[in-house]
């Protein structure tokens, strides 16, 4: 009788750790906020170490000293080296609506690129501070981040 009732409670105490651990991972997910409005994203975004990028209501973006370790290569041959990384092109919500959870980067060749390479922000904070980030892991849902800057 002892043998079971101390499984059980090993059992029970190993449950409730676990249930514990998958609240605490589903709360920090919907806890996250994940959409800014669409008016919103226009303007210039910093980061650190002087990373800029400046997304125009045109369609257009420049982005300079972005950390090489902020982008990640999939189409083309990174740059050589650890450096920052500068270009140009336009950039577009990833979906229609008043609100937008991720913005796609059409980078062209020029300035680090030798390649056209597709970038994506995603939204970490839509609050009064918003807040970008460069996906840097498709295993991960964050990365380097870039803020909004207010003039």
């Amino acid at each position: 009788m002892k043998t079971w009732s101390f499984r059980r409670r090993a059992v029970t105490a190993v449950s409730a750790v676990f249930l514990l651990g998958m609240g605490g991972c589903i709360a920090g997910i919907a806890d996250r906020p994940e959409e800014i409005e669409r008016t919103r994203i226009a303007g210039t975004w910093t980061g650190d170490d002087a990373a800029r990028v400046e997304l125009h209501p045109d369609g257009r973006f420049e982005m300079s000293g972005i950390p090489r370790s902020a982008v990640v290569f999939s189409f083309s041959d990174p740059p050589p080296g650890d450096g920052k990384l500068s270009g140009s092109g336009r950039w577009q919500p990833a979906h229609a609506g008043d609100t937008v959870d991720r913005i796609i980067l059409y980078v062209e060749v020029g300035g680090s690129f030798a390649d056209v390479q597709v970038e994506e922000l995603g939204v970490a904070e839509s609050g009064e501070d918003p807040v970008l980030y460069f996906s840097t892991s498709p295993d991960e849902w964050y990365g380097f981040e870039i803020r909004k800057t207010h003039m």
